[in-house]
């Protein structure tokens, strides 16, 4: 790629990651809110479990890691490659090709600012309870385990852990351990593995990003409507989008370099969303004060998805058009055009007048 086209891709993904990243953060927040900690204990187990079983063992293959790595090796370099990718931040240590150490630094991708001090703090052993310890049965090898030592939520400066390969085969339960460790190894960056740069060159990097933060969001979703089925869901998602719109539209639409709050910069400001997204769209100039954006995508979901996501989907639109100018009107509408009937329509207006 020239250089133009990196730079034009960095900018989008970023934006797009940054965007899904704090989404798939907020509807955790929702749900603790609405639902109590039970609630989000239950989704984080249910979204990992889905989220291992569609992509572990794939995953192994696609970041070249080798079968012939030891199992511990395997396990930290696949969180380490993964999560680096995603954009959290990391260390590995690798110790003995038996035990390795992976860390998780803040700040915490997962619940950014000062949201991960409103989560409960045992939700982290929760989360490091369900994934870690499933790595060596996903490959088939009943001596790895998990060994959990720190946690953010504890007061500690990282998620910490090691994966240990035992000399002997591990009874169900014993893949976990808690232990207190006071001192740990070293991270040195030199010795860290990397990613083999032509298989993985920067470009696809930036587009995993984006498609890792918006496929979280898209798992977690689906986990809500097998825990709470389609209405309840979709209020959670409501809730979820008009939140994001009033926390986040004025640093998004920074971020992407609009200037202004009238109907044009507003729409402008939705087009390079949908555009970092990588969303399927068009966007019209109808008056000087009239705009419309057709969208022929629906990620994270289907474009076949139900008018009632649909509409919980657009509060942050119309959340967002309220927050940056309450003489912006916004509206959506199915589509009209028979080649695209699973799309809909967003009309962007200057009103003339004072809405709220």
């Amino acid at each position: 790629m020239i250089q133009s086209e990196i730079e034009e891709l960095r900018a989008d993904c970023g934006l797009a990651a940054k965007f899904w990243g704090r989404t798939f953060g907020a509807i955790g927040a929702i749900v603790f809110r609405e639902k109590g900690e039970d609630a989000i204990k239950r989704l984080w187990q249910l979204m990992l479990h889905q989220h291992q079983q569609g992509f572990y063992k794939q995953g192994l293959i696609k970041l070249g890691i080798s079968p012939d790595e030891p199992p511990a090796v395997a396990a930290g370099k696949y969180h380490w490659y993964t999560n680096l990718i995603g954009g959290l931040t990391m260390e590995y240590v690798e110790e003995t090709p038996k035990k390795v150490w992976i860390r998780y630094t803040a700040p915490m991708w997962t619940y950014p600012g000062t949201s991960m001090l409103a989560m409960p703090a045992s939700l982290r052993r929760t989360i490091f309870s369900i994934w870690h310890p499933a790595n060596g049965r996903m490959m088939g090898n009943k001596r790895l385990g998990w060994v959990a030592t720190k946690f953010v939520m504890e007061g500690e400066p990282y998620d910490e852990g090691y994966f240990y390969e035992y000399d002997h085969d591990l009874a169900p339960g014993e893949e976990l351990r808690f232990e207190q460790v006071a001192h740990t190894p070293e991270f040195d960056p030199a010795k860290a593995p990397r990613l083999d740069e032509n298989l993985w060159p920067e470009s696809r990097m930036l587009k995993a990003r984006r498609n890792w933060s918006r496929e979280y969001v898209a798992t977690t979703l689906d986990c809500l409507r097998q825990m709470y089925g389609p209405h309840t869901t979709n209020y959670l998602w409501e809730q979820t989008m008009r939140g994001m719109a009033v926390q986040y539209a004025r640093e998004l639409k920074s971020d992407t370099g609009v200037d202004g709050n009238d109907a044009e910069a507003i729409a402008t400001f939705f087009a390079r969303m949908l555009k970092a997204q990588g969303q399927d769209f068009e966007l019209q100039r109808l008056s000087d004060d009239r705009f419309a954006i057709t969208l022929g995508s629906f990620l994270p979901f289907t474009p076949d998805a139900p008018e009632a996501l649909r509409h919980a989907s657009f509060a942050f639109q119309s959340v967002t058009a309220w927050t940056l100018n309450g003489r912006v009107a916004v509206s959506r509408q199915p589509s009209p055009d028979a080649r695209n009937p699973t799309g809909e329509t967003w009309e962007i207006a200057n009103a003339g007048r004072w809405l709220y």
